[in-house]
């Protein structure tokens, strides 16, 4: 039972950090302003699949996107795989390695965005060349655990957008932090994302994307099901709270559920905060489905790999 009140305190905590919703008609100041957006595109089909909520539980390669603490969780080396369906033919790829050395564990990854083929024109609406625009990060990351209930990580990543002819380059990073409480299976981490100096883009700079995510992860029946919420504030939209659960069944099988909700309205309708998912786990192997309702844009789909050696 006390286990159970501190869950609901350290919720409430996080709650009254939050601001009072804004109307759902107005568009944040900073809407648009901010460079490397796609950095913001969440990773791996497991969190996407419990609505987007996963600082306080990530435990794979994944984390170096949620909270590079999660990082220090990995017991073997680890690679991971990720393909995401987006709308209007955008793809989404991940792929990582992650290697444990004692209390430490040292992270590769690249992160890419791929919108296809585009038909280029002149200001006039004439047609030009095709181009291919894209983006990309790649990371390294470094997790470190303190002791068995608290860690740190942090990213250092190389940013690159490529449109036609112009392009913008930049570095950030990434700090997070996980603390288990002891005797209670309860956490809490934090991650503070996209750090970094202004991105040019020809005779303009602008800022990064910074995101800080605050959240919390509570586990139930022997670690069976676990709950999460996470807390979401950029600097360029609404802040908005993710919710999730996910339950295994005989070690094999995971479901999941979650819904992610903009304050002030979800931009694509209330259907598009929903999320949901299933998991395998076939011995080194775990396989991972999400699916995303985006609204009028249709469903999207993520699939997701992660191979223990």
């Amino acid at each position: 039972m006390n286990y159970i009140f501190t869950y609901i305190l350290i919720i409430t905590s996080i709650l009254v950090c939050i601001p009072v919703a804004a109307d759902s008609t107005d568009i944040h100041e900073n809407a648009g302003t901010r460079a490397m957006t796609f950095l913001k595109i969440g990773v791996g089909a497991k969190a996407i699949g419990m609505g987007e909520s996963q600082v306080a539980a990530t435990d794979d390669l994944y984390a170096s996107f949620w909270n590079p603490a999660g990082l220090t969780k990995i017991q073997k080396p680890q690679l991971a795989l990720m393909h995401n369906e987006w709308f209007a033919k955008i793809n989404h790829e991940f792929l990582g390695f992650a290697l444990p050395i004692g209390k430490n564990t040292v992270g590769a990854s690249a992160n890419f965005l791929s919108f296809g083929e585009l038909q280029g024109r002149d200001q006039e609406g004439n047609e030009t060349t095709l181009f291919r625009p894209y983006d990309l990060v790649v990371a390294l990351s470094y997790a470190r655990s303190f002791s068995p209930r608290l860690a740190f990580g942090v990213n250092a990543k190389l940013l690159r957008e490529q449109i036609a002819e112009d392009s913008g380059r930049g570095i950030a990073f990434d700090l997070g932090g996980l603390y288990a409480f002891a005797n209670v299976p309860l956490s809490l981490g934090f991650n503070a994302q996209h750090i970094g100096p202004r991105v040019q883009y020809v005779e303009d700079a602008f800022e990064l994307p910074f995101t800080f995510r605050l959240g919390t992860a509570y586990k139930l029946w022997n670690d069976a099901a676990v709950l999460t919420m996470d807390f979401i504030r950029p600097t360029d939209n609404d802040n908005s709270i993710g919710i999730g659960a996910a339950y295994t069944i005989g070690n094999i099988l995971q479901l999941r559920a979650g819904y992610n909700y903009k304050f002030g309205g979800n931009d694509l309708g209330a259907t598009s905060g929903l999320r949901g998912g299933f998991g395998l786990t076939l011995r080194k192997f775990q396989i991972d489905y999400a699916l995303v309702p985006l609204g009028d844009l249709g469903l999207t789909h993520r699939f997701s790999l992660l191979a223990n050696f």
